[in-house]
């Protein structure tokens, strides 16, 4: 009997020699996917324990063993073996096309969906073809069922249908991530919630729910891209009347004193005609504009009654003579006032109002007049070596701002009102006549020099020894004012 003439016999010796070598190739390959961390040592490890031995089984039973391919052993074999090779190719596909893909990539944007529903068409086609071939069952009336039943749920339902496709296309597009702020009709915010449905925006007094439908149908700007950096423009209107020098000043003013202008960037003032002014205000992003926008109008009333320019044509008004005398009397005993003093300097000094946060005088400028604390509380700061902003000491009601002006020197240090302030304006001459007719108010500002010198001095100290204590905002003390009046 020649065994090399049965029919079987290649398919036996196909079994004994090439299943094991496979096998071992694979597993070999599987060995160096796992160390490499690829995607594919999944669907190769299934493919080597379970896919192969299967099929050679399944060779075996009817090949070598002549069993009917009609037979339940054999048929529940072969389904066994229609699975495994759906989830190898499942998993090859998955692995190839997603496995490795780059931050941006289509591959990367696709949404998850996508991949699940054409996993779930596949494993629907094996098992039409696995029961067709296999069993022998018609598969043809389930398909004209599924077709039918799928035009009525699409009729159906076609509105809820395309706010889930236009939120799975937007998605897979990606025109916005979580944390962008987006301008839809009208509406700012920030992205915080987005699915299938609709997208959610935070802005600020509330959530405002858009339907993706919604946003897949109309243009929406989108503050985040490329950049987060953001430039918000705001136009204010001005009295015909007044200075445009004047008046771009105290923009440039306002704005460069704003928190979270972008560093490194300048803002900026253009005349746009009939008295508007358009003020370009950099920030670092765009979630910021509400905030700044409401500040730099807070700051700006005030900062145009100080200038008496007339903001959208209300005009200046000063503070009545009765309130400069009652904050003449609240320094009487720094500046040592008659009577007859306190008559003359009305005359001559005013009482502005700065609005809280707002900065009162920056490091590095001379002081035009001497400021004196008649309500409200200011900090003085100084600038460290690398930009930081040192907090040195907190100044009350009769504290004076700027006792730099006496010596027409510098600011040593930026002050910044930590609430509403109003402040009492001398001019430096008013003042120099005082020193020179009474020598201790000489004494008394000389020894506010020196004393908001040496919490400057000792704030930086504090710093550069470790101290834990250094970031207290010290107290601005008045025992030197105090000393001299004794």
């Amino acid at each position: 009997m020649n065994l090399t003439a049965q029919p079987w016999f290649p398919w036996v010796v196909g079994v004994i020699v090439g299943l094991p070598v496979a096998v071992l190739l694979l597993s070999e390959l599987h060995l160096r996917l796992t160390r490499r961390g690829n995607a594919l040592a999944g669907p190769v490890n299934r493919l080597r324990i379970w896919l192969l031995p299967l099929a050679g089984l399944y060779i075996v039973l009817t090949q070598v063993g002549e069993r009917s391919s009609e037979n339940n052993g054999v048929r529940v074999v072969a389904t066994l073996v229609g699975v495994l090779a759906v989830m190898v190719a499942l998993g090859g596909l998955n692995a190839v096309l997603f496995g490795n893909a780059s931050d941006g990539t289509w591959r990367d944007r696709l949404p998850s969906i996508f991949v699940d529903l054409a996993r779930l068409i596949l494993v629907v086609t094996g098992a039409a073809i696995v029961a067709s071939y296999v069993w022998g069952l018609n598969v043809g009336g389930l398909w004209a069922t599924l077709g039918v039943g799928s035009i009525v749920i699409g009729l159906a339902l076609q509105n809820a249908i395309g706010s889930v496709v236009s939120g799975l296309l937007l998605l897979f597009e990606q025109p916005f991530r979580i944390g962008d702020t987006l301008d839809v009709g009208g509406v700012t915010g920030k992205v915080v919630e987005m699915n299938w449905r609709s997208t959610h925006l935070d802005i600020g007094s509330g959530v405002q729910v858009i339907p993706n439908a919604t946003l897949a149908g109309a243009s929406f700007s989108n503050f985040s891209r490329p950049t987060p950096a953001h430039d918000l423009v705001l136009t204010t209107s001005f009295s015909k009347s007044d200075s445009p020098h004047d008046v771009t000043t105290t923009l440039l003013a306002v704005a460069s004193g704003l928190p979270s202008l972008r560093p490194g960037a300048t803002p900026t003032v253009k005349l746009v005609g009939d008295g508007a002014y358009a003020t370009t205000i950099p920030l670092v992003s765009a979630g910021q504009a509400s905030t700044a926008q409401s500040l730099f109008l807070t700051w700006l009333w005030y900062s145009s009654r100080r200038h008496e320019l007339s903001l959208d044509g209300e005009s200046f008004v000063q503070h009545p003579r009765e309130v400069v005398v009652g904050a003449l009397e609240k320094v009487r005993p720094t500046l040592d006032l008659t009577e007859e003093d306190i008559e003359a300097m009305a005359l001559v000094c005013e009482v502005e109002t700065y609005g809280s946060g707002e900065v009162m005088l920056r490091e590095g400028r001379v002081p035009e007049r001497f400021a004196f604390i008649v309500s409200g509380s200011v900090r003085l700061s100084a600038a460290t070596d690398d930009a930081a902003s040192l907090d040195v000491a907190d100044l009350e009601v009769g504290d004076v701002v700027c006792s730099d002006a006496l010596l027409r020197q510098r600011a040593t240090m930026s002050s910044r009102a930590l609430t509403n302030v109003d402040v009492l304006q001398v001019p430096l001459d008013a003042v120099d006549r005082l020193v020179a007719s009474k020598p201790i108010v000489a004494r008394t500002l000389n020894n506010l020099v020196a004393v908001r010198e040496r919490q400057r001095r000792e704030a930086f100290e504090s710093v550069n020894t470790g101290d834990s204590l250094a970031v207290v905002v010290a107290p601005a003390t008045r025992a030197g004012t105090d000393r001299a009046s004794a």
